[in-house]
């Protein structure tokens, strides 16, 4: 099945509102979403098995259009659990993800990995619901920010309404949503209103019919000169990607994919499969944060051979 029909079909299934209708509209209590998210969760399931194998084509369905962001805020607050992963972008509601084992995984030991290294000045937390844009809002997989950071001031853009600092780091993982999906989200976090440095995504293809798997991490830092085109892309799984995906990393994404004639990831503390998390945009030059350590200073070391044993585990691959 092509994207396009895959759009198109998540449109006729799933009913959108008029901008007159938005005015009206009550997220709270319209239980025709709660359809539009079983028809969601049945589509998502679907995918995967309709598309070829490592598809690089958008898999988001549309499920209402024109909300407003206090809308969507309220009805997050309202209705947190859901059977799909979902999010406001521009005033659009997405769904995108399925809420599985080697999706929480993945992000789970990244988190532990990274409180092991240090807990003492950075603090970790799970989907919070973050205002990205004027109509905007996502909650990302996993979050790290200084422990003691300093609250916005009056005036000046905050994470929630709850006048939250905005993280310093996200942690993105894809299972059933594809990497153009993920690769298009850092344009959100990265927005004029947060102060977000660094987006982490880590890309959970299909186990292939030999037991082996495709696992892609890409790291963008905000700092850079070109922040939405990742600092690194590495290939971490037991499959080599498919040319479809190494040609989308490098025809869009444009950077090279470091796999080829490498040593396999089987094993900890593989120099080409270690990913720096630098300090200073970690940090952002929080001023609660002292003594700076020369150990905090080098930044994070994630072994990625960590986070390819447990999503091979959850597959039992």
């Amino acid at each position: 099945m092509t994207s396009t029909s895959s759009n198109a079909e998540a449109r006729a299934a799933l009913p959108t509102t008029s901008t007159q209708e938005t005015k009206e509209l009550n997220l709270t209590k319209d239980r025709l979403l709660a359809k539009e998210l079983v028809l969601a969760k049945d589509r998502l399931l679907a995918l995967p098995q309709e598309e070829p194998d490592e598809y690089t084509g958008p898999r988001e369905l549309v499920l209402r259009e024109n909300v407003s962001l206090d809308a969507y805020l309220k009805y997050r607050e309202c209705d947190p659990d859901l059977p799909v992963l979902i999010y406001l972008d521009n005033g659009t509601i997405k769904a995108y993800e399925l809420p599985t084992l080697p999706h929480a995984t993945a992000s789970a030991t990244i988190k532990v990995a990274m409180g092991a290294w240090n807990r003492l000045d950075l603090k970790y937390g799970d989907n919070a619901t973050l205002i990205l844009g004027t109509n905007s809002s996502k909650e990302p997989d996993s979050w790290v920010r200084p422990k003691n950071r300093i609250r916005p001031g009056p005036g000046t853009p905050a994470a929630n309404n709850l006048g939250a600092a905005y993280p310093t780091m996200i942690i993105e993982v894809g299972h059933s949503q594809s990497l153009p999906d993920l690769h298009r989200k850092v344009a959100l976090y990265f927005s004029l209103r947060t102060t977000i440095q660094i987006v982490l995504l880590i890309k959970i293809f299909k186990p292939k019919r030999n037991n082996t798997i495709t696992l892609i991490a890409a790291k963008y830092v905000r700092t850079s000169l070109t922040p939405l085109i990742p600092e690194q892309v590495i290939s971490f799984g037991t499959a080599t990607p498919y040319k479809s995906t190494i040609d989308y990393i490098t025809n869009t994404i444009r950077d090279p994919v470091t796999r080829n004639n490498y040593p396999a990831c089987n094993m900890t503390g593989i120099g080409i499969y270690i990913m720096n998390i630098p300090a200073n945009e970690l940090f952002d030059g929080d001023i609660t944060v002292r003594p700076f350590t020369q150990a905090m200073n080098q930044g994070f070391n994630l072994d990625l051979y960590e986070i390819q044993e447990a999503i091979v585990d959850e597959f039992n691959i």
